[in-house]
């Protein structure tokens, strides 16, 4: 089991406290979305959990140990990592290897089982100043799972990459969810939905949204529905629209929207006047707000 406890952690530069009071977890196998706007606190988290900096209080646990005394546990990506030119991606890793303490045939090994895995396997030989946006990050990706952590922390790993780059990123974080447990933070909400399983949310330094995705979007339902058929639905439509049961109710081509009094009782009723209508209904769907629509009234608050 890998558990990665946050208790009341704060850190404070000069008169600004970036991080207030902060609490959550990340459980074992989860992968975990730390979102808000730029400046709300995340790379200071993160750099308090890789210990690149050290909390003016609160308290850090992984497996109920101190983070201090699982640094071996943890991988960690920076939001631009650096690497030497001049070097090969294979020598690169084998220079990180051996800060972790890795050696002999059994580094050589995962070197090239790493290299397979983030898709460089063809270049490992080449030198990292050739290397794209996309090929750095996965190279970086590669020297933080290189000595099998429990914990993999990326900190904005696509931020800065081309609609390509980001998308060979995220494939693979999507791969590595089966491996690891894996906080990550970013501002780019497409990617939270894509591949979280949990959402911490932070505004000017404080937690302000700290649960699973699935419930979240869950509660985000609203009382709009739409209902779409394979053909004109006019007739229905026109029929069914006299009901005192929509606070509005509209049509556009073969979709009809409803904005409803009750959600429950009322879609229900739609429900079932829609299949009574002989129709070949196409899609019947609750609409919800988006990730981003709840970021920007949480962020708004």
């Amino acid at each position: 089991m890998t558990t990665l406890k946050i208790n009341q952690l704060s850190k404070q530069f000069e008169s600004k406290k970036a991080v207030k009071e902060v609490s959550f977890s990340v459980q074992d196998g989860e992968c975990l979305a730390l979102i808000g706007p730029n400046g709300a606190g995340k790379t200071t988290l993160i750099n308090m959990l890789v210990q690149i900096l050290k909390p003016d209080q609160g308290t850090i646990l992984l497996d109920g140990e101190q983070i201090s005394g699982a640094r071996e546990k943890i991988g960690f990506l920076p939001q631009y990592p650096a690497f030497y030119g001049f070097m090969t991606a294979v020598e690169t890793l084998r220079f990180m290897g051996r800060l972790s303490k890795m050696s002999g045939k059994a580094l050589e090994a995962r070197i090239d089982e790493v290299l397979r895995q983030v898709g460089l396997a063809e270049e490992g030989k080449k030198k990292v100043s050739g290397f794209s946006g996309g090929m750095r990050q996965r190279l970086g990706i590669a020297q933080a799972i290189l000595h099998k952590p429990k914990l993999l922390v990326l900190d904005e790993p696509v931020s800065a990459l081309d609609p390509i780059g980001r998308r060979e990123v995220i494939t693979l974080i999507e791969a590595l969810k089966k491996e690891t447990t894996i906080l990550f933070s970013t501002h780019i909400l497409q990617d939270t939905e894509e591949i979280c399983d949990h959402i911490a949310m932070m505004r000017r330094g404080e937690i302000v949204l700290d649960k699973p995705l699935s419930e979240i979007k869950r509660e985000a339902s609203t009382s709009v529905f739409e209902v779409e058929f394979a053909h004109d639905p006019e007739w229905w439509f026109e029929a069914i629209r006299k009901s005192d049961r929509w606070i509005r109710a509209e049509r556009i081509g073969t979709v009809c929207r409803f904005e409803v009094k009750n959600r429950h009782e009322d879609g229900e009723w739609l429900f079932i006047e829609a299949g009574k209508a002989g129709l070949d209904i196409q899609r019947f769907e609750n609409i919800h707000e988006s990730l981003e629509q709840i970021f920007m009234k949480k962020v708004s608050e």
